[in-house]
């Protein structure tokens, strides 16, 4: 009998564990798995929200990744920027995150995130949403700097003004 009830404890214990691994957000339009476990699960929901779509092994994706991050260390504080990551396993999926910011809030996209947007066809995708979690742009491919930086600019009220880094030829 006492077997049985420390046995219940450990498999209850690992149960908590296991879930605490599994963590979802609402700080976004959308809720979504954490990839990286000690992510914060909520944020300020009031904001515009820029996610990208990313995959295993894409340039694009990466360099585009550059400029979110720039984007990220400047407006972090009025703007959502979140990673969605497909087309890979949750291992594949973190490992690329190497390539980003590190504070970057990354997720696991599900099969009815990528039916509410229409589904994708290529990486990367950036998905831009208003402050009331409406779609506003879906746009595939790579998104030049000063395009991004004036979407940046456009749904942040003028908040976050973009200061791109010169990039040496």
């Amino acid at each position: 009998m006492m077997r049985a009830n420390f046995l219940n404890s450990v498999i209850a214990a690992l149960l908590i564990v296991m879930g605490a691994a599994s963590f979802t957000t609402q700080a976004v339009p959308f809720s979504l798995k954490t990839i990286r476990a000690t992510e914060a699960t909520s944020v300020d929901n009031g904001l515009a929200t820029v996610a990208m779509i990313y995959q295993p092994d894409c340039p694009w994706c990466k360099k585009q990744g550059e400029v979110l991050t720039q984007a990220f260390e400047q407006c972090h504080d009025v703007v959502n920027i979140v990673l969605v990551g497909t087309r890979g396993n949750k291992r594949q999926l973190k490992k690329e995150l190497k390539h980003y910011h590190k504070e970057l809030p990354s997720f696991l996209a599900s099969r009815q995130f990528l039916r509410s947007i229409g589904g994708y066809q290529a990486s990367p995708t950036t998905l831009i949403y208003d402050e009331h979690g409406r779609l506003l742009k879906k746009k595939r491919g790579f998104i030049a700097e000063d395009k991004l930086a004036n979407a940046f600019d456009v749904i942040t009220h003028g908040s976050c003004q973009l200061e791109l880094a010169k990039r040496s030829a």
